[in-house]
């Protein structure tokens, strides 16, 4: 069986039909989840461009020096809360360790929409860095230039 999409009112009569149609003598099983709609090539775009500067400016402004992918994970873990989960490891040297960051590569777009909001705004609050927002990128990810507050 392959998947089928279902985005407009006669896609959905179309599967109804299907399924009015199919032998009850034979058990099948339907599954039916939600496409979720990836981070577009824009607000990727837009978060490495940030994540470059924000990688440079900790570097001139405080002499805090990481790389831009560095800087990434402990922003995202920072800002965007997640399930994080001990994991006991076995044996003599043992210990326990804490698991889990959001990826960002996951996003939806809205998410990844939230997610570069809130950047946008830590940097300007905390780093002292106003992030650039190219007039191309900014229309692709927010269909016209996003007013900053």
């Amino acid at each position: 069986m392959t998947d089928h999409v279902i985005r407009t009112i006669a896609d959905r009569d179309r599967l109804v039909s299907f399924l009015a149609g199919l032998d009850l003598s034979k058990p099948r099983k339907i599954a039916i989840t939600e496409i979720r709609s990836q981070r577009s090539d824009a607000q990727n775009r837009l978060l490495w461009m940030w994540n470059n500067a924000i990688q440079k400016h900790l570097a001139d402004s405080f002499g805090q020096f990481a790389s831009a992918q560095e800087w990434h994970e402990i922003l995202v873990a920072r800002l965007w809360p997640c399930e994080v989960r001990k994991v006991a490891m076995p044996g003599p040297a043992g210990g326990e360790f804490k698991v889990g960051r959001a990826k960002t590569s996951g996003f939806t777009q809205a998410q990844m929409a939230e997610y570069l909001d809130l950047l946008d705004r830590y940097c300007a609050e905390h780093l002292q860095l106003l992030l650039p927002q190219p007039e191309d990128l900014m229309l692709a990810i927010y269909g016209q230039r996003r007013r900053v507050a």
